[in-house]
C-alpha cells in the first residue's frame, strides 16, 4: 500500500491521505484508492490506523465500484471522524 497526503482545502481544516492498493478480480489486478478526508489535526498515521480498522469495508466498497463501473474511477472517498 503507498500513501500520499496533501492538503484538499486549508480553508475547512482538513488534510487528505490517499491510499493506494491492488485488488485481485477475476484472475487480474485491479489498481484502487481510498482517499481520507481528515482534520488537520490528525497525521498520517491516524489516517493509515483509521484505514486498517476499516479496511473490510473499504475492499467491500471498493468491489462494489468496480463491478458498477469496470473501466471507471475506483476511488473510495471517506471521511474520518
Amino acid at each position: 500500500m503507498r500513501r500520499d497526503d496533501r492538503s484538499l482545502n486549508s480553508d475547512n481544516g482538513t488534510t487528505g491521505f490517499t491510499f493506494h492498493f491492488q485488488i485481485s478480480n477475476g484472475g487480474s489486478r485491479k489498481a484502487c484508492s481510498v482517499r481520507v478526508q481528515a482534520p488537520n489535526h490528525r497525521d498520517h498515521r491516524d489516517a493509515a490506523e483509521f484505514v486498517r480498522h476499516n479496511w473490510p469495508t473499504i475492499e467491500a466498497m471498493a468491489r462494489e465500484n468496480m463491478a458498477r463501473c469496470p473501466g471507471g474511477n475506483r476511488t473510495v472517498e471517506i471521511d474520518m471522524p
